[in-house]
């Protein structure tokens, strides 16, 4: 059978590994799933409350709710659900796509929020609010310092400590093992880690320690993922404007961008100033690097490009030239990748997912192409199946 060729969107919700009870699932008015890189993905499910149903049980946090069969006033309280079905905490599981084909495991995380609105004239509704296991690591903050461990066991700690499989990327690991061990050539102290702060989440931690290696951070399932590479260079699904693509708005923009980016760096034993310059060429889609020392690195251009200067390096090991190389190339892919960004919608697809790689065609030469998914929302209500996605054009990746 051709993948969603019936258009019939369904989905399967489930709490503590049950399958949400016929009950409550036939009162779900809208589902809204969120997903991004760098931050915890996000679920919210509204259900419509007829004759405040939905709180004839305790539910933590709520208070005092009467037991099955009680009047309250014009109200009769009636059993549907499973004591503590809406309870915080609770582990919630998302499923999405087309019947009759098998649905996209998509979303596994706590219930976060329960919220009931009782709107004037209209049909009293309970919103749950749910987010992936990310969020485990913004609970509380902590005053501490890990001394001289690698930067990726700190990660790999931090994983652990909220009950989640850290999955490291392997030539993090090597990078992070092999820069320790300059630093302890050359400065005998260790690598000082960020952790040696306080008043730090240990998600603020571990957001440190990716923006110092460049990597990309997520949660899928009960498991942590830290990686410069995001899986896939080729376009897992082609949106075809008119067809799938519903509407796409691109937007290109020269403000704030630069071609080239610029670091002095200062050497203290000697002393010595030079200037490095990693550069993007256009024309030749090729990235140029320039190496200009002493005092000509005051004033040097960089090829005649606008240019970033980041604030000056002092250089005392190896390690600090390697770290601070991958910075300035950071920097650059930072500002080029932000050149050509664009939002769209398209027929509801589970396969559109943050760090995908997907091609929109129907666009013209300027605007079609393979896009890098920087976020995406995945809506299911009365309307049908829809996605909305924020991309951007991938210079270097």
């Amino acid at each position: 059978m051709a993948r969603y060729s019936t258009y019939a969107p369904d989905f399967q919700v489930r709490i503590n590994g049950e399958a949400l009870p016929a009950a409550v699932r036939a009162t779900v008015g809208s589902i809204r799933y969120e997903d991004g890189l760098n931050a915890a993905d996000r679920v919210e499910i509204s259900l419509a409350n007829p004759n405040l149903r939905w709180l004839q049980r305790h539910i933590k946090g709520f208070g005092f709710s009467p037991p099955t069969g009680v009047d309250i006033g014009p109200v009769r309280v009636a059993q549907a659900a499973p004591a503590g079905t809406f309870d915080l905490d609770n582990r919630l599981q998302l499923a999405i796509g087309y019947a009759p084909d098998p649905l996209d495991e998509v979303f596994e995380g706590d219930v976060t929020g329960v919220e009931v609105n009782f709107p004037n004239g209209g049909m009293p509704t309970l919103n749950m609010v749910a987010h992936d296991y990310l969020q485990r690591l913004s609970r509380g903050t902590n005053a501490r310092g890990f001394g001289p461990l690698p930067d990726m066991l700190v990660a790999a700690i931090l994983g652990a400590k909220n009950l989640l499989i850290p999955q490291i990327d392997p030539t993090l690991v090597a990078e992070n093992d092999a820069l320790f061990v300059l630093d302890q050539v050359f400065k005998g102290t260790g690598l000082k880690q960020a952790a040696s702060g306080s008043g730090q989440t240990d998600l603020q931690l571990l957001q440190k320690i990716a923006a110092k290696y460049d990597a990309n951070y997520w949660v899928d399932g009960d498991v942590i993922h830290l990686s410069r590479f995001l899986k896939e260079f080729e376009p897992r699904l082609t949106l075809t404007w008119g067809q799938s693509l519903l509407d796409f708005s691109p937007k290109v923009t020269t403000i704030g961008q630069v071609a080239a980016v610029s670091m002095k760096f200062t050497l203290r034993v000697i002393p010595l100033d030079f200037l490095v310059t990693v550069s993007w060429d256009f024309d030749r889609e090729s990235v140029g690097i320039s190496i200009v020392p002493g005092k000509t690195a005051l004033g040097a251009p960089a090829f005649g490009k606008p240019t970033l200067k980041v604030i000056d390096q002092p250089i005392s090991s190896e390690a600090d030239i390697a770290k601070s190389s991958l910075r300035i190339y950071s920097k650059l892919r930072e500002k080029l990748n932000a050149r050509l960004t664009g939002s769209g919608s398209a027929i509801g697809d589970p396969r559109i997912r943050a760090g995908a790689m997907i091609r929109l065609d129907g666009l013209g030469p300027d605007f079609s192409g393979n896009y890098r998914v920087a976020s995406a929302t995945h809506a299911i209500d009365s309307g049908g199946y829809k996605t909305n996605f924020q991309v951007y054009k991938e210079i270097l990746p």
